[in-house]
């Protein structure tokens, strides 16, 4: 407000003294006139109420807030479609390998249609030397390993290196490990899938180097040594991987449970002249393995990429990307992630022979072993195929 305006509003509040006098003559003379006129000046002072567009308001407010709800319901939804695509995509095509011809596999009819009824992956799992100086690349160690999407749990198996199997034709019959020295993973595939009626399409190879940095990406895995002679044997082992895979690892010192890094799990894994040979030796492989998967599964994303870019160098496998990325999901969807193992052949149906000097575990009966690795991948029965059953009685009449 400008001043002048404000003299002129005072003055009007403040009349002067003559003002007064005037007014007060004015007021005795014409005091009902002069109440007319304040209240008509009063009226026409009085500012004019203008009307809100209240109406207008209100209505913007509820196309925002319809907006907002048609916004959120679009999210749930695509969240809820894109769950429905990760689910049919991971989830219900784990078995999707089990299409067409799999002769070449070596798998059967029976074990393809039954492995399609669940939603259970097995991959074989092969550890081989890979040293330079060592002929042959037999595998040190066999297992099916287990993704159990239907009961949420890990399953590790380990098959006896030494079981007495049939290769192929041109082979015969002959230690298990030897497929993978004459054909390579794909052979050792196709026999396990053979002898044990096994659906198993994929796998995956480790050296010793990858053994090393899974066990060192983990932070070490507890072993428990139980006599003076294993804690021999263990730090002779550990010489020779000192050597062949330029580690520096230092000898045990004592027998018990105790911490150890890569090198020294690699040594108690490889033990095979102490107590019940390669039945502990198997024992061994699987509770290192196991400790392995359990502390991986517990790893933080960026320590679970670290792990497997640091063994991913010394792994071979039939896997692809998008597969490696299937099954991750879905191990991480799992609402628990328990890990079982056992042996095949097992105690109640196996027995030890000698063939031409040789010395094998074998299956007794080949069936039953199958019967029950079936129990334990899928726990449901399964009746072994016409093809498993031939062979099983073929191992009978062999080993008698």
């Amino acid at each position: 407000m400008s001043a002048r305006k404000k003299n002129v509003i005072e003055n009007r509040r403040t009349p002067s003294s003559k003002q007064k006098s005037n007014a007060s003559l004015r007021q005795s003379t014409s005091q009902p006139d002069q109440k007319r006129q304040n209240n008509s000046k009063q009226e026409k002072s009085r500012p004019q109420s203008t009307a809100l567009p209240t109406p207008k308001k209100k209505k913007k407010g509820k196309s925002r807030f319809k907006k907002f709800l048609k916004t959120i319901f679009l999210l749930i939804l695509f969240l809820l479609i894109a769950a429905f695509a990760i689910y049919a995509f991971f989830l219900q095509n784990v078995t999707s390998d089990l299409q067409g011809n799999l002769s070449s596999y070596g798998i059967s009819n029976e074990a393809a249609a039954f492995a399609k009824q669940h939603k259970i992956v097995n991959i074989a799992v092969f550890g081989v030397d890979g040293r330079d100086d060592v002929d042959g690349n037999r595998t040190d160690t066999i297992m099916v390993a287990t993704a159990d999407y239907e009961h949420s749990k890990l399953k590790v198996a380990s098959i006896m290196r030494d079981d007495y199997a049939y290769i192929n034709q041109k082979y015969g019959y002959d230690k298990l490990n030897a497929a993978y020295a004459y054909g390579g993973p794909n052979l050792a595939v196709q026999t396990i899938n053979e002898n044990f009626d096994t659906p198993i399409t994929d796998y995956v190879t480790i050296n010793f180097d990858a053994m090393v940095s899974m066990v060192n990406a983990v932070g070490g895995v507890t072993i428990d040594i139980k006599s003076q002679d294993e804690l021999d044997w263990v730090n002779e082992y550990l010489m020779d991987i000192n050597d062949k895979v330029n580690t520096s690892s230092p000898d045990l010192k004592k027998i018990g449970s105790q911490v150890v890094d890569g090198s020294q799990a690699l040594a108690y894994c490889r033990v095979r002249y102490v107590g019940d040979g390669d039945f502990d030796r198997t024992q061994r492989q699987r509770d290192v393995f196991e400790q392995v998967l359990s502390k991986a599964m517990d790893l933080t994303p960026i320590d679970q990429f670290k792990l497997v870019q640091s063994t991913l160098p010394y792994v071979q496998t039939s896997l692809s990307t998008l597969e490696l990325i299937k099954y991750g999901i879905n191990l991480a969807l799992m609402p628990s992630k328990d890990i079982e193992q056992s042996r095949f052949p097992t105690d109640d149906y196996v027995s030890l022979d000698t063939l031409d000097g040789v010395a094998y575990v074998v299956p007794n009966t080949l069936v039953d072993n199958i019967k029950a690795l079936y129990q334990f991948i899928y726990e449901d029965s399964y009746s072994p195929s016409s093809a498993a059953t031939k062979i099983s009685k073929e191992i009978v009449s062999k080993t008698k």
